[in-house]
């Protein structure tokens, strides 16, 4: 028999508020307006799902093209000063493309010049982009519940007594797991264990702290999270994305290890060394990442590339309630709820540093929650914005309100080492701040108000 049919309500509850339509799709019922989400779910719930991206001049969508000049200028200085080699930025809003510009080159000390349609190794972008959008459309599906313990569908992982953990807890960063796990036998490549042994590992993980009482940023999360929908669905993410997301949503150069799938290296952006050592130099066209790179570039916390004009489809699908030109991935209401605060227990106190604001703030369902001190979506935004951050430089954010989106691509690459000097310095080499306050500020006063 098929599992119930399964929404999501502002606290992860399951709710059988959906409906069967045609084609098989699974849509939000009107009953889920009266979720305690206010005007946000209304305000995804009457978003137009036909809308698509065209290009259109500032002064139609309320902005200042003074003003996003300047936001390039500003990169493009930063860009001129050797502070990253690279970028391509992209803003749009009310459905028009405002601003989508390239700068730089594509790797360092070539003259190999960046250009729009650019890849990017977008590391932890990939979490939203493949990862809890899956699992919002298999709960939608009946096919998983958010209250399933995660050893439903990786039994070995109830080792260490993680048997309560649950789906919901893992996707909002609540598991009680640690950011991440040490990679045995770096840096000596030869001496790393084989992905199985691996995924044992990470399944045996102890909790760090009891599950559901605070917040931490974690990549082994996420990556047990990509792996079981393996053992829920029979297909890797990149047969589920592609399938039930890109495709749909016609992102046709989005793709984990994309040099497999008909990419030349000359299209992608560069980086490098690899995160543990194991690799040296210039990395192209494979995710940086050194543990995901070992587990063969398809998890569920890095490994995706993508350009910015397909990251500004999904997003834009995201702010008409779950669809792009007609073709639904999702209802308004699961939109609402993945870009709701599912964090109630964190309190304003850790948001002390840039690299606090990333592991420990409020989070969504994969995404990150802005708020008024660290985040890299700056001061500018409205309460309920909700982006997320790339670790090798790569950013986007959404203020709904103002139906507004920012994405900023950089081939920066991982800070090493990885640490709160190491985050911060990326954020300000790169100018996060400014290019998001930036995109802000270029709106007329009436639409910042």
């Amino acid at each position: 028999m098929a599992p119930e049919d399964e929404s999501i309500d502002a606290r992860g509850v399951s709710r059988r508020s959906f409906i069967k339509a045609a084609g098989g799709a699974l849509v939000g019922s009107a009953a889920m307006a009266g979720l305690a989400l206010g005007t946000e779910v209304e305000a995804h719930a009457t978003a137009d799902s036909s809308r698509t991206l065209n290009s259109g001049s500032p002064e139609q969508v309320g902005m200042s093209a003074a003003r996003l000049a300047d936001v390039a200028g500003r990169l493009q200085d930063r860009v001129a000063r050797g502070l990253i080699p690279g970028a391509v930025i992209l803003v749009a809003r009310h459905g028009k493309i405002v601003l989508h510009r390239s700068f730089g080159v594509r790797q360092t000390g070539l003259p190999d010049a960046m250009t729009d349609d650019t890849l990017f190794d977008l590391e932890s972008n990939t979490k939203v982009l493949a990862t809890a959008i899956a699992y919002m459309i298999l709960v939608e599906r009946g096919l998983v519940s958010l209250h399933d313990p995660v050893a439903k569908y990786l039994p070995h992982f109830a080792t260490n007594g993680k048997g309560h953990v649950t789906l919901r807890d893992m996707l909002r960063y609540s598991s009680g797991l640690p950011i991440d796990i040490n990679l045995p036998g770096a840096p000596d490549v030869n001496q790393v264990p084989s992905p199985n042994a691996l995924w044992q590992l990470m399944e045996e993980t102890p909790l760090e702290y009891p599950t559901g009482t605070q917040v931490e940023y974690s990549d082994l999360t996420y990556r047990l999270l990509g792996h079981a929908v393996e053992a829920i669905t029979g297909q890797n993410l990149q047969q589920f994305a592609r399938a039930n997301v890109w495709s749909k949503l016609g992102m046709s150069r989005t793709a984990y290890n994309p040099l497999d799938h008909g990419f030349a290296v000359e299209e992608i952006a560069a980086t490098g060394p690899g995160s543990w050592n194991l690799r040296t130099g210039t990395i192209r066209g494979v995710v940086e990442d050194d543990f995901d790179w070992v587990m063969g570039g398809i998890v569920g916390c890095d490994g995706l590339f993508s350009t910015a004009r397909d990251i500004a489809v999904f997003l834009q699908m995201i702010l008409n309630g779950g669809a792009y030109g007609g073709v639904r991935i999702v209802s308004p209401s699961t939109v609402a709820v993945m870009t709701a605060d599912q964090t109630p227990q964190v309190t304003e106190a850790v948001d002390s540093d840039p690299i606090s604001n990333l592991l420990f703030t409020h989070k969504g369902y994969g995404w990150e929650l802005w708020t008024h001190r660290f985040s890299s979506g700056g001061m500018r935004m409205t309460p309920g914005s909700f982006g997320k951050a790339g670790g090798a430089g790569t950013f986007f954010w959404v203020d709904s309100r103002r139906d507004l989106f920012g994405v900023i691509l950089t081939n920066h690459g991982l800070p090493v080492p990885f640490d709160s000097p190491g985050w911060a310095a990326m954020l300000d080499a790169i100018g996060v701040y400014e290019f998001f306050d930036g995109v802000v500020n270029s709106l007329n006063s009436e639409a910042r108000d």
